[in-house]
C-alpha cells in the first residue's frame, strides 16, 4: 500500500513540479483531468479497494488506479485485454505495417483542432489503402485494417501520425486473394493519394476550424496550403515480419503507449529531466536530452486525446460491422485456423496475480472512495 515515489517516473515529476508548470501555463478541460489523474493514481486520494480470494478469504488491499488512458502505470492490463480481444480475430495471413504522417507546417492546425484533424487523418489513410487496395493493379481484394494514432516522436515533441496493420490479403467475391509479393502498394503512390485525400477533406472543413491569425479567410487558408500539394509526405510501408499472432503483439504496444515509458526517465533533478530517446536521423542511435521539467510536462500533455475520441480504429473487413462473420469466412477461404495456444497464453498474462495463501486467481473486489484505513 505504500505509493512507489521514485524519482525517475512521470508521476513524481507531475507530483514534484505540477504546480509550479500550472502557473505558467493554461491547461484545456481534458489537460485537467490528465494532469490530476496521473498526480493522484496510486494514492490515498483515489481511494482503495479489497480483493478477497473467493477460495480461502485471504484479504489483500491496494490504493486505486485512476485508469487514465494516459497514465502510463494504467495501460499494462488494458493492453493484455485488448490483445485477449483481438487476438480472436487473427488471420493466417502476411500482415503489412502502414505509417502515414503530415508535414509539420499542419502542427498549429492540429492542436487547433484536435478531433477534426485526427478524423480526417483516420479517414484519408483508411480509403487510401482501401482504395489502392481494390485496385487490381495492386491485390483487388478488399484488406483488413486496424489503425493506430500517435502524436509523438522520440523527444515528445508533436507528430501526429497513424500506424495501420494492414492483412496481406482480402476478400473478393466471396474469394480470398492472397498478397504473394514483399509489398502490398507501392509506397510513393499510396502517400500521392494519403496526401491529397487529407488536403481535400481538410479544405471543406475550413469553416470548422479554428486557424491561426494570418489565416483569416479561404483564400488565405488555400495559399497556406498550397506548398503542401508539392511536398512529398512521409509515407512507409514495412514488409511482413514474424508469425501472424505476433502482429497482434507488436498492434498492443503500440496501441497502449503513451508519450513516454517511465523506464526512458534516467535523471530528475535541480528542476530538469532527462531521457532517452532514438535518433533515427543518426542510425537509430540511443541518446539522452535533457529537458526543465516544466517543459517535460508541456511536451507530455501536448497528446491528450480530445474526451471520448477513439485512437484505434478498424476497416475494410475488420469494421465492426459483420466483424466476426467475416473473419470466419475468411478462414474457411484460407483453410488454416490459427489454433488457441496463442490466445491461451495471453489469458495465463492477464491472470498473473494468485492468492499467496491458496494459489487461486479467483477474487472479488469490493472499491471503496473514502482514505484508506489499515485493518486492526
Amino acid at each position: 500500500m505504500v505509493l512507489n515515489m521514485s524519482k525517475k517516473n512521470i508521476q513524481y515529476i507531475f507530483i514534484k513540479y505540477g504546480d509550479e508548470f500550472t502557473k505558467e501555463y493554461n491547461l484545456s478541460k481534458e489537460q485537467w483531468k490528465v494532469f490530476n489523474a496521473i498526480r493522484n493514481c496510486g494514492t490515498k486520494n483515489l481511494g482503495y479497494h479489497v480483493c478477497t480470494c473467493s477460495e480461502c478469504g485471504e484479504e489483500y488491499y491496494g490504493y486505486n488506479s485512476c485508469r487514465n488512458r494516459h497514465c502510463p502505470m494504467c495501460q499494462k492490463y488494458a493492453k493484455e485485454k485488448w490483445i485477449q480481444k483481438e487476438s480472436s480475430y487473427l488471420l493466417d495471413s502476411k500482415y503489412f505495417h502502414i505509417v502515414t504522417t503530415v508535414p509539420y507546417e499542419l502542427n498549429e492546425t492540429f492542436l487547433l483542432n484536435k478531433k477534426i484533424c485526427f478524423d480526417i487523418l483516420f479517414k484519408a489513410t483508411s480509403e487510401a489503402i482501401l482504395e489502392l487496395s481494390l485496385d487490381p493493379k495492386w491485390l483487388g481484394a478488399k484488406v483488413g485494417i486496424t489503425s493506430i494514432l500517435h502524436t509523438w516522436g522520440q523527444t515528445m515533441e508533436f507528430h501526429p501520425h497513424i500506424h495501420s496493420i494492414v492483412t496481406g490479403g482480402g476478400l473478393k467475391n466471396n474469394k480470398w486473394i492472397s498478397c504473394d509479393k514483399d509489398y502490398l502498394i507501392e509506397v510513393q503512390v499510396l502517400g500521392s493519394l494519403f496526401k491529397n485525400k487529407f488536403l481535400y477533406y481538410l479544405k471543406h472543413e475550413f469553416n470548422n476550424l479554428k486557424l491561426t491569425n494570418n489565416i483569416n479567410n479561404l483564400e488565405s487558408f488555400n495559399k497556406f496550403l498550397e506548398p503542401l500539394y508539392e511536398k512529398t509526405w512521409i509515407t512507409y510501408i514495412e514488409p511482413p515480419k514474424g508469425k501472424p499472432e505476433n502482429v497482434i503483439e507488436y498492434v498492443g504496444r503500440y496501441s497502449f503507449r503513451v508519450a513516454i515509458a517511465n523506464e526512458r526517465i534516467k535523471k530528475v533533478e535541480n528542476g530538469f529531466v532527462t531521457f532517452e530517446y532514438k535518433d533515427y536521423k543518426d542510425n537509430s542511435k540511443i541518446k539522452e536530452m535533457t529537458i526543465s521539467a516544466i517543459e517535460f510536462i508541456r511536451r507530455f500533455l501536448l497528446h491528450v486525446l480530445p474526451e471520448k475520441f477513439t485512437k484505434i480504429k478498424h476497416y475494410g473487413i475488420l469494421t465492426n460491422r459483420n466483424k466476426k462473420d467475416k473473419i470466419k469466412l475468411c478462414r474457411l477461404l484460407i483453410s488454416k485456423i490459427l489454433t488457441n495456444e496463442f490466445i491461451n497464453k495471453v489469458s495465463r498474462v492477464l491472470h498473473q496475480f494468485k492468492c499467496k495463501k491458496c494459489g487461486s486467481s479467483k477474487f472479488y473486489y469490493e472499491y471503496h472512495y473514502d482514505i484508506y484505513q489499515p485493518p486492526n
